[in-house]
């Protein structure tokens, strides 16, 4: 289980850090008190973002004490990370659609994330609540990085989709603009 353990940190921190790029984009000046209605939906975007990020850390906290590691932290941890993907996949499909040119392709890549973060982490739910023994774990921890090395290749289809849409460059200032999304890039750099 050890050796899986730094694939599945680092599947994590990928699709985390896959997120920011769609929250964050590429830094910027911060010089509005007033935040136009694309900026309130990329602040949205970030503050869901982060807490779901906050989350995930949380739920993961416990696995990382491997004398401790049983069925049970890890079915916790499961079902921890699966309340906050479903949360932050409702977060998403309610923010709607920005008030940018690209609003509707962008509202539309917005809700594919969401729906693949439903189905993945109902994967991961399915797959912990498999394990009948600790003997079982090393081919959950398995199965969990491929699902989540999956859901960061969506995430990167949607940081792509985004950019495409975004030619006029609204979201990518909203985003450089927005204070809970330099929080996201701070936390990350």
């Amino acid at each position: 289980m050890a050796s899986n353990r730094p694939q599945l940190r680092f599947a994590l921190a990928a699709l985390v850090a896959l997120f920011v790029l769609v929250a964050a984009g590429c830094g910027g000046d911060d010089e509005s008190s007033s935040e136009s209605a694309t900026e309130e939906w990329a602040s949205s975007v970030c503050s869901a973002v982060t807490t779901w990020k906050d989350d995930l850390e949380q739920a993961a906290q416990p696995l990382t004490d491997l004398s401790s590691l049983s069925e049970e932290s890890i079915r916790q941890a499961a079902d921890d990370a699966k309340s906050a993907t479903e949360t932050l996949a409702d977060s998403l499909r309610g923010l709607g659609r920005p008030g940018t040119s690209s609003g509707e392709q962008v509202e539309s890549a917005v809700d594919d994330l969401a729906t693949k973060l439903e189905s993945s982490a109902t994967e991961i739910e399915t797959t912990v609540e498999e394990v009948s023994s600790v003997a079982e774990i090393p081919a959950a921890v398995g199965t969990i990085t491929t699902t989540l090395s999956a859901l960061g290749s969506t995430a990167d289809s949607a940081v792509q989709t985004l950019e495409d849409a975004d030619v006029s460059g609204e979201l990518k200032t909203a985003f450089d603009q927005a204070d809970s999304c330099e929080a996201l890039k701070s936390s990350t750099g």
